[in-house]
């Protein structure tokens, strides 16, 4: 059986498009794609039962299928491709699976080698040419800049430098393997985005750890050339990264954002870049953000005539779409939700036999406070906003009687001396609020794990639990200073 969570979970099986505005301008090349797989020396790793496939998307989420291994150790994906080619990930199998519309193609993993997969069928050459570069050494995604950089000389130079290394890496490519001029190209526009998401991340870095040296204003004129490349059909988490980072540089050059005017509109923050293909992936990055971080419909329901006028992309629609409804499900019944976030698939073997024991040190903390709400915190001492949030969250405490909830921080990492010196400064030893170091949990390999249960991919990061020990809502918006917080908890409450 085949399951779609759509950023990490989806209540709403969502299938194909709706036979509306986007049928009839999109151009987007359509077909089925079939993966098939069989699972050799499945004995090695007998308690894994189901491969997961994810589709690009933005770092909300993922558009996310999973499917069980059946009993004679195969596997089987299908779904709908709106893309002239689509870059995929079966992890931690294969990080990199290239497929187009009408392709069927065949998986063999196997446990005993799992990262070394052979791709038969169609689109097995375009594969074999494309691992070949990102798994053979060549290939080297993330640009190593920050912190080295005070002045805007030096973040070029530094760029440049790390530039001209994945070029000279390509070329070696290009001469020791002869691909074909398809793979060149598909491999030269990774490299460029690549480039453009580390140009505007590293500026966001200069902005957010107030590198006085560094004028991130120079490089707006670069919007557009990265914009270029979103002027086809490959979709590719490439793609996603680098108009993740062009929609948040946005924001922070933007001078009404940076007067706190709050007025200023999403489609204004966007109008630099409003006539170039950027524009659907950056109307989209905007609603996802709203949907994942406020777990709120009301702002997508406001936006819908501009979602239709801006997106036209079935792969951006359905995938907006499904986000959309997961959320309003969510709205409707946080249980499987929090379900699904807490316990996986697993709920009544977790409980029954520990299946996933790195989420013990959670479930005991649940335990220990059954029958209070809970509010907690991830964050971690070397997280600006993070650190913002600490006097409002002392407000937030005083609000309400500790009867009735709990407020808990955890503090990611196993510096017990910085920790201190933070909640010093903030003045944090207050009745009410539990201090947790990670590392008085257990070890790092296992808190990973349970951040990745969690979901916990940047900080900070919030959740509100019920009285009854379910999740009512999560996500990095969920903090103190903000107005909605204090609502749910009183929603919550009974309030």
């Amino acid at each position: 059986m085949i399951k779609l969570f759509t950023f990490i979970f989806s209540l709403l099986l969502f299938c194909g498009c709706s036979a509306t505005k986007e049928q009839k301008a999109s151009s987007d090349k359509q077909g089925e794609v079939i993966i098939t797989g069989q699972i050799k020396n499945r004995d090695f790793y007998p308690h894994v039962n189901e491969i997961v496939l994810h589709l690009p998307f933005f770092r909300e989420g993922k558009v996310t299928y999973t499917t069980d291994i059946t009993e004679d150790n195969s596997f089987y994906f299908s779904f709908m491709l709106h893309a002239e080619m689509c870059e995929v990930s079966i992890k931690p199998y294969m990080e990199h699976l290239y497929v187009q519309p009408g392709d069927s193609i065949h998986l063999e993993i196997d446990f005993k080698d799992m990262l070394h997969p052979v791709v038969t069928g169609d689109g097995a050459e375009l594969n074999a040419q494309m691992t070949q570069f990102t798994q053979g050494g060549y290939y080297m995604q993330d640009y190593r800049i920050y912190p080295d950089f005070s002045t805007n000389e030096e973040f070029e130079r530094l760029l440049e430098k790390e530039h001209q290394e994945r070029i000279r890496r390509y070329e070696e490519y290009v001469q020791k393997h002869q691909p074909d001029e398809k793979v060149k190209q598909y491999i030269s526009e990774l490299l460029k985005a690549d480039y453009y998401t580390a140009l505007f991340m590293n500026l966001l870095y200069a902005r957010n750890y107030r590198i006085e040296g560094v004028d991130i204003h120079r490089y707006v004129p670069r919007l557009k050339e990265a914009a270029a490349l979103l002027d086809n059909q490959v979709i590719t988490d490439a793609h996603f990264r680098m108009s993740q980072e062009m929609y948040y540089y946005l924001h922070a050059t933007n001078e009404r954002l940076k007067a706190y005017d709050q007025s200023v509109t999403l489609e204004e923050i966007l109008s630099p870049l409003k006539d170039t293909p950027a524009m659907p992936y950056l109307y989209a990055q905007g609603l996802s953000s709203s949907l994942y971080e406020l777990n709120d419909t009301t702002y997508f329901n406001s936006q819908r005539e501009k979602f239709d006028l801006y997106i036209q992309s079935s792969y951006l629609r359905n995938s907006i779409l499904q986000m959309h409804q997961s959320k309003k499900g969510f709205q409707e019944n946080p249980k499987p939700v929090s379900d699904y976030i807490l316990y996986g698939r697993y709920q009544d073997q977790v409980k029954a036999q520990g299946f996933m024991p790195y989420m013990k040190p959670f479930y005991d903390l649940l335990e220990k406070y059954r029958g209070k709400m809970i509010y907690l915190d991830f964050w971690a001492p070397w997280c600006p906003p993070c650190l913002t949030e600490m006097e409002p969250l002392k407000e937030l405490r005083k609000k309400y009687d500790t009867e009735d909830i709990v407020f808990i921080t955890i503090c990611r990492g196993d510096n017990r001396k910085r920790l201190k010196e933070v909640l010093d400064k903030y003045e944090m030893h207050v009745s009410g609020i539990e201090h947790i170091l990670t590392d008085d949990l257990q070890d790092d390999n296992n808190v990973h794990k349970m951040y990745n249960q969690l979901n916990v991919n940047r900080f900070p990061h919030y959740f509100i639990i019920n009285r009854e020990g379910m999740i009512v809502n999560y996500g990095s918006m969920m903090r103190p200073s903000y107005p909605g917080t204090a609502a749910c908890i009183e929603q919550w409450l009974g309030k």
